[in-house]
């Protein structure tokens, strides 16, 4: 397709579509999805708009813009839109500053738990049959072999129980930090623990102080806590700047007005 012929507009069902809006289409599908060369670029652009063409002009018979469904999903696709267009507009002149950083790493710092366990635990629907199965391995049986007859936790059931180092903070368990203060590598927690899927035993296998990484290795993970922060900092700040007041009541609908445009 030569140059010339980008500048022809199409027609689909009497409507057209310009050569600016093809052209236009066709920068973005270069820049945001990296198409290279204007014959495929102008393929592309001709089809998504045409498709959108066709799906408008279907839609627009049946009369859905009508229907509140529709309207509201087109509503919050449109929030959704102007949220993140809004949000990447304010970082690009507000981009984190190295004091931001920071400070998100500190606060991550101060959420992080050093103290990491490794615990071989089994899952059961009562606390008998959780009793029933603390007795069998004190007299010998062995727990990983119990674990994959009996837990109703598959996944790791299938290793015999046994589940990754994890920080005992991450443990959402009545208790069960207590409990696991408590005990020694290999010794066995005497008592079910009740959580919100049945009842565990469980057993310390081993434990281990995992220091906060500085933060020059894991710079990409602060850089985008630092960019949620500040993004739902300044979408905060327009929400408490809205004016929002009780309109009074009238027999006309009031017209909806937009701030103007500086």
């Amino acid at each position: 397709m030569s140059t010339a012929l980008a500048q022809t507009a199409l027609k689909i069902n009497g409507q057209t579509i310009s050569a600016a809006e093809q052209k236009e289409l066709m920068e973005l599908l270069a820049k945001e999805k990296g198409i290279k060369g204007q014959e495929a670029q102008l393929t592309m652009a001709r089809q998504i708009l045409s498709e959108e063409k066709i799906i408008g002009q279907a839609a627009w018979r049946q009369k859905l813009e009508r229907d509140p469904l529709v309207k509201r999903k087109i509503a919050e696709s449109k929030s959704r839109i102007y949220r993140e267009a809004l949000v990447n507009s304010y970082l690009s002149k507000h981009p984190v500053t190295d004091q931001e950083l920071s400070a998100a790493y500190e606060a991550l710092k101060r959420q992080h738990d050093p103290n990491e366990v490794q615990i071989r635990y089994i899952l059961v629907d009562s606390e008998k049959e959780a009793k029933d199965l603390l007795y069998l391995i004190e007299i010998g049986e062995k727990m990983d072999k119990l674990a994959k007859e009996k837990s109703l936790d598959k996944a790791s059931a299938a290793d015999g129980g046994l589940l990754p180092f994890t920080a005992v903070s991450k443990f959402n368990i009545p208790g069960f930090a207590n409990a696991v203060k408590g005990l020694k590598k290999g010794q066995l927690y005497k008592q079910p623990i009740k959580s919100q899927h049945g009842y565990q035993i469980f057993r310390l296998e081993d434990s281990r102080v995992v220091p906060m990484p500085p933060l020059d290795q894991i710079k990409t993970q602060v850089q985008a806590t630092a960019v949620q922060q500040k993004s739902t900092a300044y979408l905060n700040s327009l929400f408490r700047g809205a004016k929002i007041e009780q309109a009074s009541s009238e027999k006309r609908k009031a017209k909806t007005v937009l701030p103007a445009r500086k």
